[in-house]
């Protein structure tokens, strides 16, 4: 079994200052701790520190169990682990044989072709076109094949080509297509060597700096979605130590791989220079790669990407129907967004110019699923989506206060969007070659199935609300969630003048000894606004009713997000975060009159409550 190359590679940064190895590592299902926290230890000292060595040591010597790479998704899904990542536009397919994407520029040149095309190894052409697969993977000498859009070539004597730094093209007529290796005179080639000859060898003390970093570097943006996770840390002013980013651009040398995440990275103005300064001799070997909202890259940004060797960027589209979209995206608007990637895409040519859409899939645009799919495949993109399963509760796919009500049209949906992926892939279609939806399309089908199987049998709980003082209409988006196991399993949306609210608890989860927690916040998108959190056991099956007195609301400021850009660079009232926790303490401390109630405790209470919380007696409705 080949063992995982992220501990030899790779560094995640957040915004929190924490590091991670992969984005396997705490995410889906999984919860590895940080490796260490820029805000308390140099890059240096993380990427050598304890933590890192700890890591591959288990991953060498494969002692995975109750690790958090033994739940690994990559793994779990594929049989395999991440190997390790060259920056070449070919991999090791079996033998003496190599398997390379070809440009699509070259792809539409040769298209109905009837002459040679020829395979050039440092400027020499090789003499074995047209060979049989088996034959470059068992002879090689220079045999190759150009097949359905792949080329499948060996070395003329049968060196690795991904190390030898040799150089390869493809010639027909007077086009010729470099099939990018490694530039082996680079600082970023020596590094990478470096690297592969110690995971090689399972080293856990490493010479070699990161070859791949992904940094998330602030939250300030120019748009504001409701639903952002960033909102949070974007009002805390949660920001990187000073030298952080500048520490991080020292590493770009060494980088075959570099993604800037925002926020909105075109507002932060390390990333503007970054892009202005940079030089493709800088680094010939590194793909830079980040995820914008789109409105900001105009023709003479676009125009400024030409010169990365490499480019992989998605722009965030939630819906291609306008109204949807600038709903999920509010202050964004569709036309201007949908230009700018359309400039993008005009400059398209994988596999070295790569720009795709990244699309939520949420209760709000399900419906329109096929109609988002179609658009795409009309228009050659790229589609990646990505389902909405932990926050906010009210657009996740696996949680419901209605669930008929609610997916009412989602199977179709699903079902048309599928077909509609099917029919392009037997057509060829560019934009299922670019990114496969199909794989996505089966993961919503199969959260909509279980969906369907918890919401078949629910119990539901009502909660009673009091609220002389108008407090809910003074509030932007009260709501009730249930939790079980710290998941949420129902919610009940509260509105103004609202006398009780509906849990529609699935009674799979409502077993004895379970015990229930009920939040009550007041904005449902900002996940520290929980104004009171109560535990309860399920007796019998069933869980007590509650009630709810609701004391005066003050609700605080909300400015837009641009009101608390920073551009990207630390301030003086900056926060350094240690702690994710912090983040929401320093919350309560801004918006202390939305707090600022006194509890009423009663037996089983966790945390304060507003005004009255009090169990009743049974009182289910089935």
């Amino acid at each position: 079994m080949k063992r995982c190359a992220y501990p030899w590679q790779q560094m995640i940064i957040d915004l929190t200052g924490e590091v991670v190895p992969c984005c396997y590592w705490s995410g889906y299902g999984n919860f590895g701790k940080p490796l260490g926290n820029t805000n308390s230890s140099s890059l240096d000292e993380i990427w050598h520190g304890q933590a890192y060595r700890e890591l591959r040591e288990k991953v060498a010597s494969d002692q995975l169990e109750g690790h958090p790479c033994g739940n690994c998704l990559a793994y779990r899904s594929t049989g395999t682990f991440p190997g390790f990542s060259w920056p070449v536009e070919y991999a090791h397919e079996s033998g003496f044989c190599y398997l390379a994407q070809i440009p699509e520029s070259f792809v539409k040149v040769i298209a109905g072709a009837d002459g040679e095309v020829k395979l050039l190894e440092d400027g020499e052409a090789l003499s074995g076109s047209n060979a049989l697969h088996e034959d470059i993977r068992k002879i090689g000498r220079g045999r190759f094949s150009v097949w359905k859009g792949w080329l499948y070539f060996s070395s003329s004597d049968n060196a690795d080509p991904i190390e030898s730094g040799r150089r390869y093209q493809l010639a027909y007529d007077q086009t010729r297509v470099a099939i990018g290796g490694l530039v082996a005179d680079s600082v970023s080639a020596q590094n990478l060597k470096t690297a592969h000859q110690e995971y090689e060898a399972g080293k856990t003390e490493i010479v070699a700096e990161p070859s791949m970093i992904s940094l998330i570097s602030t939250a300030d943006c120019n748009i504001d979605c409701p639903g952002c996770s960033q909102n949070v840390v974007r009002v805390t002013k949660v920001q990187h130590r000073p030298e952080t980013v500048p520490s991080v651009l020292a590493k770009v040398p060494y980088l075959t791989q570099f993604i800037w995440h925002g926020g909105e990275p075109y507002l932060i103005k390390k990333f503007r220079s970054f892009i202005d300064g940079f030089e493709t001799a800088d680094n010939p070997n590194l793909t830079f790669g980040f995820t914008s909202n789109g409105t900001m890259i105009t023709p003479e940004e676009v125009r400024k990407l030409a010169k990365f060797p490499r480019i992989n960027a998605s722009v965030s589209i939630d819906s291609f129907n306008p109204a949807t979209f600038e709903q999920i995206r509010a202050g964004a608007k569709f036309d201007r967004v949908w230009s700018n990637f359309k400039r993008l895409l005009d400059t398209y040519d994988s596999p070295r110019r790569v720009y795709s859409v990244g699309m939520i899939v949420c209760k709000s645009n399900m419906p329109e699923l096929a109609d988002n799919i179609k658009f795409a495949i009309e228009h050659d993109i790229g589609l990646n989506l990505s389902p909405v399963v932990i926050y906010p509760v009210t657009e996740q796919l696996n949680v419901f206060s209605d669930f008929s009500k609610q997916t009412k049209g989602w199977q179709r949906a699903i079902i048309k969007a599928m077909d509609l992926v099917i029919a392009a892939k037997q057509r060829g279609v560019p934009a299922v070659a670019r990114v496969d939806p199909e794989g996505m399309l089966v993961e919503l089908e199969r959260l909509l199935a279980a969906a369907r199987d918890d919401y078949s049998a629910t119990t539901t709980v009502v909660c009673e609300i009091e609220d002389p003082y108008d407090s809910l209409g003074k509030m932007r988006r009260p709501t009730l969630i249930a939790y079980i196991n710290g998941e949420a399993k129902a919610y009940a949306e509260l509105f103004p003048g609202a006398r009780e609210a509906l849990l529609r608890v699935p009674r799979k989860y409502l077993q004895d000894e379970k015990m229930v927690r009920l939040d009550f916040v007041h904005d449902v998108m900002e996940p520290a606004s929980n104004l009171s959190s109560g535990s309860f056991k399920v007796q019998n099956g069933t869980l007590l009713n509650v009630s709810y007195r609701l004391p005066p609301f003050t609700p605080g400021q909300r400015p837009r997000n641009i009101n608390w850009a920073n551009y990207g660079d630390a301030t003086p009232d900056g926060h350094h975060i240690k702690d994710p926790l912090e983040i929401f303490e320093i919350y309560r401390k801004l918006y202390a009159p939305e707090f600022s109630e006194t509890a009423i405790s009663t037996a089983g209470y966790q945390r304060r409550s507003i005004g009255l919380m009090k169990q009743l007696s049974r009182y289910v409705r089935s």
